[in-house]
């Protein structure tokens, strides 16, 4: 009898969500500079957001090492473990993801190991997981965690705010806006987590306050004839803000099923930047078990 066990990266958010997962997450590196910050344990994110406040540094990361993904597969397996799905951030943001299988099939026996692209990051990354821990726990299979979660993808979107667009051109997250970082430093555009996992610029707009309430706009749109819907309001470093955007959406929207706020983990704050704001979602009407 098979029997599943998930892992995933810590672009997930998994480790700052408010809810708990049985995932085994496999860290990102930080690099700050001539300094290395494992994720989670070296640094928390209020510390890595106060740090990239006070510097010009553009910090960049690095992907978990294949050795560490295999450790957590090695790990499943001592636990009876038959099948390891991993859950890695979108392959459009960072490529590790894409080979995992061929790199990992020659080191492991008596296991086996599979990847699910989420096309996407941050807390709707670490949802679809958690979203796949439930379908294991109701008895599917391997190919049908894979299948639904990337169904449940479809249902899912997310808007930010950005104050400072240069940790995003600088690591080369962000393709179709152009100008200098002099004209863009003007803005504060709107961008979108595509449904094929990029970062897209969707509209810009000279005022936070103005980008702000759009988004508020855009999900109010794009979510209102459905009844059951789980929003996202995540933030780096701006937790008032977003306190503030999660009691407002409390009162406009009718279909709240749930509000999950939270901090962006620092390994995705290092191609964004601080002071963040952003507002998803993920359409659940199909699913009785959530």
């Amino acid at each position: 009898m098979k029997k599943i066990g998930l892992t995933a990266d810590s672009s997930s958010g998994l480790l700052y969500a408010p809810f708990k997962s049985s995932a085994i997450i496999t860290k990102t590196t930080i690099h700050f500079g001539d300094k290395e910050y494992v994720d989670g344990i070296d640094i928390t994110a209020d510390e890595f957001y106060l740090k990239l406040e006070k510097t010009n540094l553009v910090p960049t990361t690095s992907a978990p090492l294949l050795k560490e993904i295999l450790e957590a597969v090695n790990k499943h397996k001592e636990n009876g473990i038959t099948d390891v799905i991993h859950f890695p951030i979108s392959t459009n943001l960072s490529h590790y993801g894409k080979n995992l299988v061929q790199n990992i099939n020659p080191l492991i026996e008596d296991i086996n190991f599979h990847v699910c692209d989420t096309k996407s990051a941050t807390i709707l990354q670490g949802f679809l997981v958690s979203f796949a821990e439930k379908l294991v726990d109701k008895g599917y299979s391997v190919d049908e965690v894979i299948s639904e979660t990337l169904k449940l993808r479809e249902k899912m979107n997310a808007y930010f705010v950005v104050d400072d667009l240069k940790y995003l051109i600088k690591n080369g997250r962000l393709s179709g806006l152009t100008g200098t970082l002099g004209i863009l430093a003007k803005i504060k555009p709107i961008l979108n987590l595509s449904k094929e996992g990029f970062v897209v610029p969707f509209l810009k707009l000279r005022t936070h306050h103005k980008s702000r309430n759009k988004i508020i706009e855009l999900i109010e749109e794009e979510t209102r004839d459905y009844k059951k819907v789980v929003y996202f309001v995540v933030h780096t470093n701006r937790i008032d803000d977003a306190t503030i955007l999660e009691e407002e959406i409390k009162l406009k929207f009718k279909n709240i099923h749930d509000i999950i706020k939270t901090t962006i983990t620092p390994t995705i704050g290092a191609h964004i930047g601080s002071k963040i704001l952003g507002l998803g979602y993920a359409i659940i009407d199909d699913y009785d078990f959530l």
